[in-house]
């Protein structure tokens, strides 16, 4: 996440640049089966691949890294619209559910740095920003007075909380197969681990 707000991108505008696969994997038609080599199949794209395929350039077919491009695009897109009507950013949001599910309800503001991958400076400059509104507060740490730690206060754990409701409602509504939904939670751990850096293999 960056230490700004996310920036807007227009999701049909993607880059023809986003990687192509070097060896195509095989298509996938709707019914599931492999679609047939050559032609357009019922999803619109070359040889069975969705219709944004073509629509950002990548007629020779799309590889995973361009699917995750694409889908971040879309997701960061609705983000933003889901989170602006509470005057936040989806950064901001980011820090205040961070602090709101830590031990305690309190962070310190290099874990908030180190599990949100922010700078140490982007990060002050949310927390200033977040405490002028209102919604949180620094206070010296209970264990170590030299350090300092950041909670919620009733305002901003009540607004951390409702935006969190609406982001799961939006969750809810996406046109996902039951059986499709219930083995994504598993995948798309299994691409996090993937692309952590320093994470033992």
């Amino acid at each position: 996440m960056a230490d700004s707000a996310v920036t807007r991108t227009d999701p049909a505008a993607a880059p023809a640049a986003l990687v192509e696969p070097t060896t195509p994997a095989p298509s996938v038609t709707a019914s599931g089966g492999r679609a047939a080599s050559g032609g357009r199949a019922a999803l619109g794209g070359p040889a069975g691949e969705p219709s944004w395929v073509d629509e950002v350039g990548l007629t020779g077919g799309a590889g995973l890294l361009a699917r995750l491009v694409r889908l971040n695009m879309l997701v960061s897109t609705a983000l933003d619209g889901l989170v602006e009507p509470f005057g936040l950013t989806v950064a901001d949001y980011l820090v205040l559910g961070t602090i709101r599910h830590a031990p305690g309800g309190r962070g310190a503001p290099s874990r908030l740095c180190r599990v949100l991958g922010r700078t140490s400076g982007g990060m002050t400059l949310t927390l200033d920003r977040l405490a002028a509104a209102g919604l949180v507060r620094r206070a010296p740490d209970p264990t170590d007075r030299r350090r300092v730690i950041v909670e919620l206060t009733d305002v901003g754990d009540a607004l951390s909380r409702r935006v969190n409701d609406r982001l799961h409602e939006w969750e809810n509504t996406l046109p996902l197969p039951a059986d499709l939904r219930a083995g994504l939670h598993d995948t798309v751990d299994t691409l996090i681990d993937a692309v952590t850096p320093d994470r033992p293999r």
